[in-house]
């Protein structure tokens, strides 16, 4: 079993990483009672946990490649997700819709989406 590491931040989201293909996994505190899970093999699962945890929907997030980090914004109903050298921007309230593809045109891997605590309209990525 590989390690895993949990990390809180101020929005009360709790991301959970284990292992090389990073897969991610990310609850909100404030309302909602559902959590996102990107695999290895390029899918974002939704679960719901009110009372036991159920899954709601998947849906393929990148092909060929896995989700290598997710960020949910604290504001609005977005979730961005990384895969590879693409970036793509979810929109829950819209059936979980991709509203934007950022595509890289570097040769680096994007290892680490964020939106910026200061401003949740700006996104981050490395």
């Amino acid at each position: 079993m590989r390690p895993i590491s949990a990390t809180l931040n101020r929005e009360g989201w709790i991301q959970l990483k284990s292992g090389r293909n990073q897969s991610c996994l990310l609850t909100h505190k404030k309302g909602k009672k559902w959590f996102v899970a990107g695999t290895s093999d390029g899918v974002i699962h939704v679960y719901n946990y009110d009372n036991r945890i159920q899954k709601l929907r998947s849906f393929r997030a990148a092909s060929d490649c896995f989700i290598t980090s997710m960020a949910v914004n604290p504001t609005r109903s977005y979730v961005l997700s990384s895969a590879y050298h693409d970036i793509k921007l979810w929109d829950w309230s819209k059936g979980w819709e991709c509203t934007k593809s950022f595509v890289q045109e570097h040769t680096d891997t994007v290892s680490q989406v964020a939106f910026n605590p200061m401003d949740t309209n700006i996104l981050c990525f490395r």
